[in-house]
């Protein structure tokens, strides 16, 4: 899917860290510079290569982080948390303030 464009004018800085955990992968963390009203999802398209797709309800739901997906049927994916809090809203809706700390971790269960 393409990528949605943010809002133009201010700009904040948000840093992105991408925890591979279980995958293998090097972490990744980098700070970024996005448009004020961009999401979670624009700053992580920013930082790693993001395959998505159209489910539950959402756009541009996360399938994969840099080629690694996630695998439901044996408990494995990606989430994230905003500041150390997990959150309820999906990445294309949560808008990034100045100085947010975006984590997206790979969790297994196995």
């Amino acid at each position: 899917m393409a990528r949605r464009r943010p809002a133009h004018g201010k700009m904040v800085e948000v840093t992105v860290t991408v925890d591979f955990g279980p995958a293998g992968n090097p972490r990744i963390e980098k700070t970024v510079m996005v448009a004020e009203k961009s999401t979670v999802f624009d700053a992580l398209s920013l930082v790693a290569s993001v395959t998505t797709a159209r489910k539950f309800a959402m756009d541009y739901f996360v399938e994969a982080i840099n080629g690694i997906k996630n695998d439901f049927a044996r408990d494995r994916g990606w989430y994230f948390e905003v500041n150390g809090y997990r959150s309820d809203v999906p990445a294309e809706r949560y808008l990034v303030k100045n100085r947010d700390w975006i984590k997206w971790l790979y969790l297994t269960n196995s």
